[in-house]
């Protein structure tokens, strides 16, 4: 029975871990991919009414031959007023570049009547939409909320701090036991 309790409380410190690592990289604009998921919010009504702004959704890393029209994919825009950042778009038209024969996706806002002016590459897609994160919304305004750095090191760093910490002490007390209980058998 203790075997497993210790089991649990290095999975929950690890598990702890990881979440942090995932609050703060979401914190600074770094989502990670975990299991090739990625949840992300959705800041403008362009894809209206399919899915609203403020929506939380998930994007699945996906392979070239399987993005058809009509798919909605998030892409990294070429667009002059958001380039770099990440926008989600309908998959409006495939075509090839007429130079390279490379593969191109004309994208479209469902909100908008015309098709994005900066075509798409593969390279710049993160993925494909596959729905909408329940309670998505609460939880970008706990990451938001977070990612200011005092709050998240009063809520998540010191408690994990302290946490760690009584492992530790358990552990060193475990194994200044196990050393003292040879030294006794001696």
């Amino acid at each position: 029975m203790k075997r497993i309790v210790r089991v649990l409380e290095v999975l929950f410190l690890v598990a702890m871990i990881v979440l942090c690592v995932v609050v703060f990289m979401a914190g600074n604009g770094k989502v990670p991919y975990i299991f090739g998921y990625r949840i992300l919010q959705v800041i403008s009504n362009s894809m209206n009414p399919t899915i609203d702004d403020e929506t939380c959704i998930v994007i699945k890393k996906v392979e070239q031959e399987d993005i058809v029209v009509g798919d909605i994919v998030t892409f990294v825009s070429e667009a002059p007023e958001i380039r770099g950042y990440l926008n989600t778009h309908r998959v409006h038209e495939i075509t090839a570049d007429e130079e390279t024969g490379e593969t191109l996706y004309i994208t479209k806002g469902d909100a908008y009547e015309l098709p994005d002016s900066y075509p798409v590459k593969y390279e710049q897609i993160a993925g494909r939409y596959v729905g909408e994160l329940p309670l998505g919304e609460l939880l970008f305004k706990g990451i938001r909320f977070l990612s200011d750095r005092n709050n998240y090191f009063v809520i998540i760093i010191l408690p994990l701090f302290f946490c760690f910490a009584s492992y530790a002490k358990d552990l060193m007390n475990a194994l200044f036991k196990k050393e003292k209980d040879k030294t006794d058998d001696s």
